[in-house]
């Protein structure tokens, strides 16, 4: 069965489809069920969050659509004058018990911890420990459509929430956990030196992630790699899907590599900062390089593009890196580099970066003239990451260079077994 399934279900539909997992499970004996009683299931004022009030239209309305949709069936039983009506999620979408427990409980009861989710799911599934919940909920975030999502932690708690994505209700919490993770990428630049390592699919994201990496950054030149590309080949809409499809399945801000911001598309920079929070950055950086004329832009062009970056920035709590690229395309000049960062804090942008700066007095000096926020690219023969932080580097990061290594070593492997 294909796992590549977009769902829309509205809120009724939801509480409805739950409420017949739940009830097949719960009270086996008066299953299926009737309108009324799926109509009292429905609208419980217990064991629901929210409290729904669904008149037996809705419900009937509901019932009628998920038949449509393949994933409920109706019957009415010889002699009977009411119609029963069950569901078949099962058939639809390939779901293990623990996975259809899981998914019950966030529709009938909103955004939980994995704690919650067994406490509460308890009579649909026996989890034997919050790992074995921990395990079905990256099973179920990792799909190609992926059928729960990581919110975030509310104040005060330890562990992180989790919401269904199977339709309107879900639309709130992308809101929500894109609001949080910006939060919390925010709160990073705020004090101390953080490693920010730079993934380019899910799986070297979960391996970075599982590492200890409180925040991770795509590569524009590691993922156009993986999709047969170069660096500053992506197009916006290929980037946007890549952001998705990480914010999906990982529990950490994300930082994204959208070079220009994509000027020239439809809506400019502003559609493009629009569209990275809706797939759920926390944080974007801009370039001052151009590769349609090969150059590097004026200033004032360049401190009017982060400009507009910013102010569609701010609208959704958004960390704007300004990139000075001098260093990566043969311009030694630091004056001219710190000049330019200086502009870029001035228009507001966060965290400045001159990627290519290889020596620790150079990027010292960066760090004293701007007095913000500053990224280095970490490279292998340079600074370490403690005398980046002794320099008061806020944020390091490694650009394509594991991208680089992994691909290096799969060409080498390759390379020996043809031989």
């Amino acid at each position: 069965m294909d796992t590549h399934l977009e769902l829309d279900l509205s809120d009724n539909e939801i509480r409805a489809l739950c409420a017949l997992i739940e009830k097949e499970h719960t009270t086996p004996d008066q299953y299926p069920l009737s309108t009324n009683s799926l109509r009292s299931a429905c609208n419980q004022k217990t064991s629901r969050d929210p409290v729904m009030d669904l008149s037996e239209t809705d419900v009937d309305e509901a019932v009628k659509s998920l038949r449509e949709r393949g994933f409920a069936r109706s019957q009415k039983p010889t002699g009977s004058r009411a119609w029963k009506h069950r569901h078949v999620t099962t058939e639809v979408l390939p779901l293990s018990p623990a996975e259809l427990a899981v998914i019950t409980v966030l529709g009938l009861r909103g955004e939980q911890t994995s704690g919650e989710l067994r406490q509460r799911g308890e009579r649909l599934h026996e989890f034997e420990n919050v790992d074995e919940v921990d395990a079905t909920l990256a099973a179920l975030a990792q799909r190609s459509s992926p059928l729960v999502r990581n919110v975030g932690r509310d104040p005060g708690q330890s562990q992180d929430r989790w919401a269904h994505c199977l339709g309107d209700s879900a639309t709130p919490a992308s809101q929500s956990t894109q609001r949080a993770m910006a939060a919390e990428f925010g709160a990073l630049h705020e004090s101390g030196f953080f490693a920010m390592p730079n993934p380019w699919d899910r799986g070297s994201a979960r391996m970075m992630q599982e590492l200890g990496a409180q925040a991770l950054a795509t590569t524009s030149a590691g993922f156009g790699r993986t999709i047969g590309k170069d660096d500053q080949e992506v197009s916006r809409d290929e980037l946007v899907a890549h952001v998705a499809d990480l914010t999906a399945f990982i529990a950490v801000p994300l930082n994204v590599d959208s070079e220009r911001l994509f000027p020239e598309a439809p809506g400019g920079i502003t559609r493009t900062v629009e569209l990275l929070a809706e797939a759920g950055a926390a944080g974007v950086s801009i370039e001052d390089y151009n590769p349609a004329t090969s150059a590097i832009d004026s200033m004032s062009r360049a401190t009017e593009a982060v400009a507009e970056a910013v102010a569609a920035c701010a609208r959704f709590d958004i960390v704007l890196t300004a990139r000075a690229e001098n260093h990566l395309y043969g311009i030694d000049d630091l004056d001219d580099s710190i000049a330019r960062l200086i502009a870029f804090r001035d228009a507001g942008a966060e965290c400045l970066y001159a990627p290519g700066l290889t020596e620790l007095a150079d990027i010292e000096l960066v760090v004293s003239e701007t007095a913000s926020a500053v990224n280095v690219l970490a490279y292998p023969h340079g600074p370490s990451t403690a005398e980046l932080a002794s320099a008061g580097v806020r944020r390091a990061s490694i650009g394509s260079i594991a991208f680089n290594a992994a691909a290096k070593a799969a060409r080498a492997a390759t390379a020996d077994f043809l031989q």
